[in-house]
């Protein structure tokens, strides 16, 4: 969980003023939320430079080959030209092979997915903590707020169980998560 501090909350406060608990909390919980939507959105678009580093190269392969087979029918190859073709779709195979074990597009449909959940749970939180501000909303208000937003926030976290984000996505969400609140 991310350490939310007073001066996250609110940069002016006098560190004499103490922040209600429930203010952190809700803070807290949209840091984390700006965290998942960060990490994912990066998951899912490392996902998808996958899908189309491997999808890619085995269209163009296949068109090769179809033209080499289409040459085939005309003339005879030499033995290099088979062998060549022969890798050619061995490769080819390989990576379609890697594409479809991996599913990289579903992959990174459900990481954008996941992403867009916590991103709604981010602003949810944003807009509360305005209302608590604008003292459009008590702090007993906020508190059952705050029941609701844990309950969403478990939810998508065990829709995103599904979409592993590996630890170098998560430390570069983190760092850019950092170097936008400087």
């Amino acid at each position: 969980m991310t350490n939310s501090s007073p001066q996250t909350l609110y940069p002016d406060a006098s560190p004499v003023a103490e922040i209600p608990s429930t203010l952190k909390l809700i803070d807290s919980l949209r840091l984390n939320a700006q965290l998942g939507k960060n990490s994912h959105f990066y998951a899912s678009l490392k996902r998808r430079n996958l899908h189309i580093l491997c999808g890619v190269p085995v269209v163009i392969i296949n068109l090769i080959l179809g033209s080499v087979f289409f040459a085939l029918l005309q003339a005879e190859l030499p033995d290099w030209g088979k062998w060549l073709s022969a890798g050619l779709a061995l490769l080819a195979a390989a990576l379609g092979g890697v594409q479809t074990f991996f599913d990289f597009k579903k992959n990174c449909a459900g990481h954008r997915e996941v992403g867009n959940d916590y991103l709604e749970l981010a602003r949810e939180c944003e807009r509360l903590l305005a209302l608590y501000d604008d003292e459009l909303m008590n702090l007993q208000q906020l508190a059952v707020e705050l029941r609701r937003l844990n309950k969403e926030y478990a939810e998508i976290n065990e829709r995103a169980e599904m979409f592993i984000v590996t630890p170098r996505e998560y430390e570069y969400a983190r760092q850019r998560l950092l170097t936008r609140a400087r």
